[in-house]
């Protein structure tokens, strides 16, 4: 097999999600990543599942959010607010190729690791750092997880929901997944750069633009027109053949009929109303949505008649664009994503056979694979160590002085 970035050092400082579930795509096919870890606690994702998450999960006894994040790695435990601990990971910077951090500011100089620091040692390292909110401004040192940085702070949450209900609360690591694949996609084009230039550079992302970027046709919008986005309800919707329908048996449809024209005659066919097609209140897209409120309602009342079932078979006959509202649970038995390899089957050496989520990223002939469960805490500290030349003494010493 062709793992494609065998012998790529991938250097990784921090938790939470974001950050690490770069070095996890990169392990996918053949990186070698060094995830840094505190020594004794270890990172709070190790443990978030035996709590609930707070109640936003159930605890079992497959760890699989340490899954998901960390495996493909190794881990090393070091005490970055030690000098001994900093020249560890120096040592590491010095041979390696990628150092992923979300360190803010004030720590990367508080831990010797900066940006200039790093580059001194090694001209070629490519430095990808993640912040909640971007380098610079006012808030450059303000600590910041998806569900404010990227949920709430860029005019998403504000944008999902009806305005006579509360905004929903993220759900866990959602913006820090979408922000993950960009600053893949920054430190797979700084590594590119170098092939050619033979120089290192810096990558920045942050929660916070990565989400107004999602948000662009919002966003751009704000910026040329000076004027708030517009939040339609459902029960208006401008576009009643792009909205939400409950059925009979209390399921959801979503019709995404976004070129509505074009669809109009079939929708009209599919729900045995065959002369909405050229009544004049509804027969031209202008005409649908200066009706919206009638038209929504008559479709609702319409759906409300058939259950979930007898939808499938009417919407896929009738050749119309709609989905299902899943549940997470009826996702992972989806035809359509098990064909896809949504989802890979593993062995794991602890918990035996498991399902995880495959790298959503296919390369055709350097194919991603899940290569090593995620480490235990310090699993490979020794190793590691004896690579960059500490001899046994010196690592028992940094072990009774709680370096490593």
């Amino acid at each position: 097999m062709n793992r494609g970035l065998e012998g790529i050092r991938v250097i990784e400082v921090g938790g939470a999600f974001a950050m690490p579930l770069v070095g996890m795509l990169m392990g996918s096919w053949g990186a070698e990543v060094i995830h840094i870890e505190p020594p004794k606690r270890g990172d709070l994702q190790r443990y978030l599942l035996a709590g609930g998450m707070a109640g936003w999960a159930r605890p079992h006894h497959v760890n699989y959010i340490w899954e998901h994040v960390d495996r493909n790695k190794k881990s090393l435990t070091v005490n970055l607010g030690s000098e001994e601990g900093q020249k560890i990971i120096h040592d590491l910077v010095a041979g390696g190729d990628v150092f992923l951090n979300n360190l803010r500011p004030y720590e990367m100089e508080k831990f010797n690791l900066g940006y200039q620091t790093l580059q001194a040692v090694n001209p070629r390292i490519i430095y990808a750092n993640l912040t909640g909110y971007g380098l610079r401004g006012p808030d450059k040192n303000v600590g910041g997880y998806d569900s404010v940085a990227f949920w709430a702070r860029s005019g998403v949450m504000d944008l999902m929901h009806e305005a006579d209900i509360a905004p929903n609360i993220s759900r866990p690591a959602y913006g820090d997944s979408i922000t993950s694949q960009s600053l893949l996609a920054g430190v797979m084009a700084a590594l590119f750069i170098r092939e050619r230039s033979g120089v290192g550079q810096e990558v920045e992302v942050s929660l916070f633009q990565t989400a107004t970027f999602a948000l662009g046709t919002d966003i751009s919008g704000c910026l040329i027109s000076g004027e708030d986005s517009v939040r339609p309800s459902r029960r208006t919707m401008g576009n009643p053949i792009r909205n939400i329908y409950p059925t009979s048996d209390q399921r959801w449809i979503m019709l995404g009929m976004t070129n509505s024209q074009h669809y109009w005659p079939s929708f009209c066919q599919a729900v045995q109303q065959p002369h909405w097609e050229h009544n004049p209140r509804f027969a031209t897209q202008e005409a649908r949505a200066a009706n919206a409120a009638e038209l929504v309602k008559l479709i609702e009342e319409i759906f409300l008649t058939k259950a979930y079932g007898q939808w499938v078979d009417i919407l896929n006959s009738n050749k119309l664009i709609w989905s299902p509202v899943q549940t997470p649970l009826e996702v992972v038995t989806d035809e359509q994503a098990v064909a896809n390899d949504f989802f890979g089957e593993w062995d794991h050496p602890t918990y035996g056979p498991i399902k995880l989520l495959n790298n959503p990223i296919k390369l055709s002939k350097s194919p991603a694979e899940n290569r090593c469960k995620a480490p235990e805490l310090g699993e490979h500290t020794e190793q590691i160590l004896t690579e960059l030349g500490y001899s046994r003494r010196d690592i028992d010493q940094l072990r009774a002085d709680g370096i490593v």
